[in-house]
């Protein structure tokens, strides 16, 4: 099972943290800018496809997840605030991260809006 997962991680994806940038005076600015934390191979699965129009405009809701090789500093909601930016630069929200098969590979389950 493990050789077929590894032959699975096709995809290339950046694992970043958005980060309030600030201008030359010091002062905090409305504009953020993308930290990477990591970028690795990765499987991406899309689970389902929704329609959410709970302000009035109609989105489509995405849910995704990611398998990745294990890192510990992914865990134990560390990686919540984060985001996923796949090979096409669509931007997932990280809902939650799931260690998988004896801490060896990570499920990022995660939602992209439209």
């Amino acid at each position: 099972m493990n050789k077929e997962l590894v032959n699975t991680l096709t995809k290339r994806i950046s694992i970043v943290e958005e980060v309030a940038t600030q201008s030359t005076s010091g002062a905090p600015s409305a504009t953020k800018t993308d930290r990477v934390l990591k970028t690795c191979r990765a499987s991406q699965n899309e689970v389902s496809v929704t329609e959410d129009d709970a302000d009035g405009k109609i989105r489509a809701l995405f849910t995704t997840y990611f398998i990745i090789r294990y890192d510990k500093d992914l865990t134990k909601g560390r990686a919540n605030s984060f985001l996923v930016i796949d090979d096409e630069d669509f931007r997932y929200n990280i809902v939650q991260v799931v260690p998988k098969i004896d801490k060896r590979y990570l499920q990022i389950n995660c939602i992209r809006r439209e």
